[in-house]
């Protein structure tokens, strides 16, 4: 898919949207990615890329691990 493409698509998600507070997240999220460097950016289009790409954990794995490491802090 092309950047116009992917432009569009997000553009017909957004519209989609009733949620306010969901609307400012997201423009808070886009403003707050505009103020990264360059390091942060490609990290985190790493990160992405992997999620994507099925290569990451998914947060139920990680929350058991977490519980059975620090069972204390899990009552």
């Amino acid at each position: 898919m092309n950047i116009q493409t992917s432009k569009i698509e997000l553009a017909k998600i957004v519209l989609d949207i009733e949620n306010p507070d969901l609307i400012q997240e997201i423009v808070e999220f886009i403003q707050s990615k505009e103020n990264l460097s360059e390091e942060q950016k490609t990290k985190i289009n790493e990160a992405i890329y992997s999620l994507d790409n099925n290569e990451g954990i998914s947060h139920d794995v990680v929350m058991e691990e977490t519980k059975n490491r620090y069972s204390k802090y899990f009552k």
